[in-house]
């Protein structure tokens, strides 16, 4: 399943309870497959808009290079299997440096 631009209803939207928060990565995956399921019950189908063009951010290539992606994975796959607290902090300091953390923080108290 292809992420990346997504339109939607705002009432389905709505019924599916948007993007999970609480996730820290794949939240978009997991949209799509409540969106996916939503349109099953009523008997419709996700689609993809294969002439919509999108320009994306290139933000974190250009923080980290070309190539860090390849390491990202493997790091990952790594400390998740090992140490899920461990690949949990990687995940936070990868996607969302201190921002995650300090949102947390700013919500608990």
């Amino acid at each position: 399943m292809g992420t990346g631009v997504v339109f939607c209803r705002r009432n389905d939207f709505a019924t599916i309870g948007g993007y999970d928060e609480e996730l820290f990565i794949a939240e978009d995956v997991r949209f799509l497959l409540d969106l996916r399921t939503l349109g099953k019950s009523r008997g419709q189908r996700l689609v993809r808009a294969t002439s919509a063009k999108a320009i994306s951010s290139t933000r974190k290539w250009d923080e980290h290079g070309q190539w860090h992606y390849f390491r990202l994975i493997a790091m990952f796959f790594v400390t998740r299997f090992i140490s899920p607290h461990k690949a949990e902090q990687f995940i936070k300091a990868y996607w969302y440096g201190d921002q995650r953390t300090q949102d947390e923080k700013t919500q608990d108290n």
